[in-house]
């Protein structure tokens, strides 16, 4: 295995002194990727090696993955739609479930109202094994056919029955929910330069707790910017700030700087101790942040639904609602095509103008 690419054995056991081929090159591959993107690939290797019957990262597994057929990749989809997974949000009575299972079990239309692994999950895994056999099948390994090759067996469309897909907030609800932190505290200060950062520059979570003092920098004509390093796409980025959010932004910033915090420390902290009051040096987490927002969400009535990401998809639907194009939104969303934009624009899923409100007989 490479130095810096997760091993897909267990910590626990001792891998064979001579390692395979493949258990290399998909290191190696992996080594690219970054380390979100390498604990999914791990993940779902380990699964699919224990569906082919081997551990991961031993002989017996390579030889499996490298006589894998597509027959073996249609069984294992099968296998991944009896599992369970996540709940759907629509609740329905016991003997509803009841019914809709013995249905779902002749019927394998999925509309995400089974608790079973969502379409989107599936797809996921699908991509990630269809990238891993065309790296194997380019090695020379011995194969010539990727078992997961969607004209053999074709991925579930992650867009359909959908389970709990990201919610856009009311734009009037994000004003109440901006209005919410305590600005003559230190952690009032910080909630309200996050969430300023969330819904003012389209940030991921992941994005947003990773941010120091330092990245936040200002052009010589004053434009506010964030300096995203090691983004999703694998590339630093920098991300203007609307004034409203630099200013909220700036606030928590000068109140560090004068509690004596330095350019590397990071921008949002945890707090601990009786009644969370205690600022640490550390990070705040992705699941504090996930916890903080919802936190405000409900506060301010914008839905049990929505996520840090909705945070996200109100901004870019903000900016196309005020007529800018998708080609244009696509420079702040740092979305790798057009079509991604497309996906975050919420005025597709509301009725409010649908022409249908006017059609008569």
């Amino acid at each position: 295995m490479c130095a810096h690419a997760p091993a897909v054995t267990s910590s626990s056991e001792e891998g064979p002194k001579d390692t395979h081929p493949l258990w290399t090159r998909i290191a190696a591959f992996l080594d690219h990727k970054s380390p979100n993107t390498q604990r999914t690939y791990v993940g779902i290797i380990r699964e699919w090696c224990e569906f082919l019957g081997a551990q991961a990262g031993s002989e017996q597994a390579a030889r499996f993955m490298l006589q894998a057929s597509d027959l073996h990749a249609s069984a294992y989809r099968h296998w991944l739609i009896r599992k369970p997974g996540q709940k759907p949000r629509m609740q329905m009575t016991r003997s509803q479930e009841t019914s809709l299972k013995k249905k779902s079990a002749h019927q394998p239309k999925r509309d995400g109202l089974q608790s079973t692994l969502a379409n989107a999950t599936l797809a996921k895994k699908f991509a990630a094994l269809r990238r891993i056999y065309r790296m194997l099948i380019a090695a020379d390994l011995g194969i010539s056919l990727n078992p997961f090759d969607p004209d053999r067996i074709p991925s579930p469309r992650a867009r359909s029955g959908q389970k709990r897909p990201t919610e856009m907030i009311d734009f009037e609800a994000v004003k109440e929910i901006l209005s919410l932190p305590d600005r003559h505290s230190p952690k009032g200060l910080r909630d309200l330069a996050l969430l300023s950062v969330l819904f003012g520059g389209g940030l991921r979570r992941s994005e947003a707790v990773a941010l120091r003092i330092g990245d936040v920098r200002t052009t010589r004509s004053g434009t506010c910017f964030l300096k995203l390093r090691s983004t999703k796409a694998g590339k630093d980025a920098d991300q203007a700030l609307p004034s409203w959010a630099a200013d909220n932004l700036m606030s928590l910033i000068e109140s560090r700087k004068r509690e004596g915090a330095y350019p590397g420390d990071y921008v949002f902290v945890s707090y601990r101790g009786p009644a969370g009051r205690i600022q640490t040096d550390l990070p705040l987490s992705c699941s504090g942040l996930y916890k903080l927002f919802k936190g405000y969400c409900m506060r301010a009535g914008a839905g049990r639904f929505a996520t840090p990401h909705s945070a996200r998809a109100t901004a870019i639907t903000k900016l196309l609602s005020d007529g800018l194009n998708h080609r244009e939104v696509q420079e702040f969303s740092r979305h790798a095509s057009v079509q991604m934009v497309e996906v975050y624009d919420k005025r597709r899923l509301g009725v409010d103008q649908n022409p249908a409100k006017t059609l008569k007989y």
